[in-house]
């Protein structure tokens, strides 16, 4: 087996401030520290793919912003293959403004997908997705997403769907295509509310993927595959930010899968590579690598 990602999506700019407090309206608030880096779901999981080693391509839309720049660069940094971005003049890019507090690490987000014109699906290079080992899509351009998804079902090539909620009408369509979905509480509550996340699960496995996990945040997560229900606990990592976690938390459980590993080993490795990255502000700058996971997970195992 390859070790190669094609993903398509979104890939952002993010803003991000530490705050004492949440400001109420009208208020002004210090920010006591700062940073500007990539953001997005496809994009945050293929670059902490590409930080363990694989090789990865993104496909998504942005503009010749300023923005726009930002992104394209700190792709093609990591090592990703960006030469299936599509750039539309004259546009805005996607950004967030993200504010969290010093104290408890709660989030205020202010997104915004920009003005690009939606991703179709002549603007996607099909031949990745026979060179990929996996599809992996976030739901954020469901027609073009659909399109190769069903693509990739005709080649063998498994697909992922990333779901952290309902972006667009046509979601269903896209579950249905997917073999593995990694969806949050809140996806599996909007899609499959059944009382009982173990219920969701399997409602959700109903609905077409094999492998369905949840992550629940400090909670953990849990999955269901052919061979039952598997539960993991989150580490007790102390947090500064979980900004891009869940997202980290997709790319470090493709790793694992593509290395052929159990439903709970890949979950467990790709809960300590998110619970690593929450601590430190966003969610790229503390992506971990191989030998920071596989040493965490070690020391906790012996503790």
């Amino acid at each position: 087996m390859n070790n190669r990602i094609f993903g398509i999506g979104l890939a952002s700019i993010d803003f991000l401030g530490v705050v004492d407090h949440i400001p109420r309206p009208d208020s002004v608030v210090e920010m006591g520290q700062f940073s500007i880096q990539g953001g997005g779901n496809a994009a945050t999981a293929l670059v902490t793919a590409a930080h363990l080693g694989l090789e990865t391509r993104f496909c998504g839309k942005i503009s010749d912003d300023m923005f726009g720049t930002f992104i394209l660069d700190g792709l093609t940094n990591m090592g990703i293959d960006t030469s299936g971005v599509v750039v539309e003049p004259g546009r805005v890019s996607p950004f967030t403004f993200v504010g969290v507090e010093a104290t408890d690490g709660h989030r205020v987000l202010y997104h915004t997908r920009g003005n690009c014109s939606p991703l179709v699906p002549d603007e996607i290079d099909l031949t990745s997705i026979e060179w990929a080992s996996c599809l992996l899509v976030d739901g954020y351009q469901i027609k073009a997403q659909v399109t190769a998804a069903r693509q990739a079902a005709a080649a063998g090539i498994p697909v992922v769907l990333d779901a952290s909620h309902i972006q667009e009408k046509g979601m269903g369509e896209l579950l249905s295509d997917a073999n593995i979905l990694i969806a949050t509480e809140r996806f599996a509550a909007e899609v499959a509310p059944m009382g009982e996340v173990e219920d969701s699960l399997h409602e959700l496995t109903r609905m077409g993927p094999h492998t369905v996990v949840v992550t629940l945040g400090e909670e953990g997560s849990i999955g269901l595959d052919a061979t039952g229900i598997v539960r993991v606990r989150a580490l007790p990592i102390d947090s500064t930010d979980t900004t891009g976690a869940g997202d980290v938390y997709r790319g470090a459980f493709l790793y694992a899968h593509l290395q052929g590993w159990p439903l709970g080993r890949c979950m467990e490795f790709a809960s300590a590579a998110a619970g690593l990255s929450c601590q430190t502000l966003g969610g790229r700058a503390g992506i971990p690598n191989l030998e920071q996971i596989t040493e965490t997970l070690a020391a906790h195992k012996t503790s």
